[in-house]
């Protein structure tokens, strides 16, 4: 069929053509984003984080005394706890730390070098007060000098992260220069720290106890390898043994908090795929019932084409190529749509900008379903016998 013999089928038709069009379009602006945000969403999880994620636990603890949540008890308690976390069978290291990494914000601020505050100011770093077994507990290597030790307590001298380290003094040995937070000791391999800091990989690290814990403060648990489970269900009733005036949260393996913080964009992911996956069906409905409504309707010229000696190949086609004709179109339209959608998204969350192959394979997805619906009007239309046409002269 020619196509000026097909835009003129459509136009008899032109509330539902119209119809049939925008929800095409709407479909493939759907398919296109969601699979983006799908696409973003996998690569924010999956990405590495330099930790090793499912042998370590993490709990929110906080003292129900006040007198408990400030200086010196608040240290008497966290070194009960730790020793008696220490001593469970499975755990490998232990620590308590203001807060812990991967997670959307926490404790920051700003780092620069003594006196060239100018050139190297950094702001919204996140820092660790925290004990001497936290690089075991993250499984942190040694970059460069030395990691903090028991000695370190209390004194100005801090351990930067590798990628914090090279954006404060570039290819500057760090060891020995100072800042405004303390003298940079050591240098570890990057860990994913927070997801809003200036860079989610930059990290300070203090040996200091807490002065005060309005808010509690965090245990961080390395377990050896598949005993994260075992060790899960044991934690909660170690530490109120150690001291029973304790809130404690949930007990959650890394990943989980890495889950927890890409949350938003794993939920928005899925619930796009989701509305995408009905739009497609309802696309093929309509394919369906605008190529079967189609067919009933001009049984007398597919009879009159039959009769002048049409093959059934040739009514299938077509059939179809009317059919394709209108997806065509609609992906045409959709492609705007896609774009647009995506520029709205952009204003509110983090995602990735249309590249022009996705809505290409979008628009192949849309035919192959509109192909799969319209098949069977398809066929019944080939089944129209010459003689209709003889018939309804």
């Amino acid at each position: 069929m020619s196509v000026h013999l097909m835009i003129k089928s459509l136009l008899r038709r032109k509330v539902v053509t119209a119809l049939l069009l925008l929800q095409l379009a709407v479909t493939l602006g759907l398919v296109v984003n969601s699979l983006l945000l799908a696409g973003a969403a996998r690569q924010l999880v999956e990405q590495p984080t330099g930790l090793e994620l499912e042998q370590l636990l993490t709990v929110w603890v906080k003292p129900t005394s006040a007198a408990m949540r400030t200086q010196p008890a608040l240290s008497e308690v966290i070194t009960r706890q730790l020793a008696a976390v220490r001593a469970m069978p499975g755990v490998e290291a232990a620590d308590a730390v203001n807060q812990i990494p991967l997670r959307q914000g926490g404790s920051n601020r700003n780092v620069f070098e003594t006196d060239r505050q100018d050139e190297t100011d950094v702001d919204s770093v996140p820092y660790y007060n925290t004990g001497a077994q936290i690089f075991q507990v993250l499984g942190s290597k040694l970059v460069a000098g030395r990691l903090l030790t028991e000695l370190d307590l209390n004194t100005p001298n801090v351990v930067l992260t590798d990628k914090l380290a090279k954006q404060l003094f570039a290819e500057q040995n760090p060891i020995g220069k100072s800042t405004n937070n303390g003298t940079v000791v050591g240098v570890i391999s990057d860990f994913y720290s927070q997801r809003y800091a200036s860079d989610p990989f930059y990290g300070l690290i203090q040996h200091s106890f807490m002065d005060r814990v309005e808010r509690g403060y965090q245990l961080i648990v390395r377990v050896a390898p598949e005993q994260s489970e075992a060790v899960r269900q044991q934690l909660t009733d170690v530490i109120r043994g150690a001291e029973p005036e304790m809130d404690i949260g949930t007990v959650m393996r890394m990943d989980e908090n890495r889950d927890e913080v890409f949350r938003s964009e794993i939920g928005l992911a899925t619930l796009l795929a989701v509305l995408s996956g009905l739009m497609l069906l309802v696309a093929m409905i309509s394919a369906y019932s605008h190529a079967h409504f189609h067919a009933l309707q001009m049984q007398q010229e597919v009879g009159i084409k039959r009769a002048l000696g049409a093959s059934k190949a040739r009514v299938l086609l077509d059939v179809l190529s009317e059919s394709w004709f209108t997806t065509a179109i609609g992906a045409g339209f959709g492609i705007l749509v896609c774009y647009g959608l995506n520029i709205s998204l952009a204003k509110v969350i983090s995602i990735p900008a249309v590249p022009l192959w996705l809505p290409l394979l979008a628009t192949v997805l849309l035919l192959v379903c509109v192909t799969l619906a319209t098949w069977y009007p398809a066929r019944i239309a080939t089944r129209i016998s010459p003689a209709l046409a003889t018939k309804t002269l």
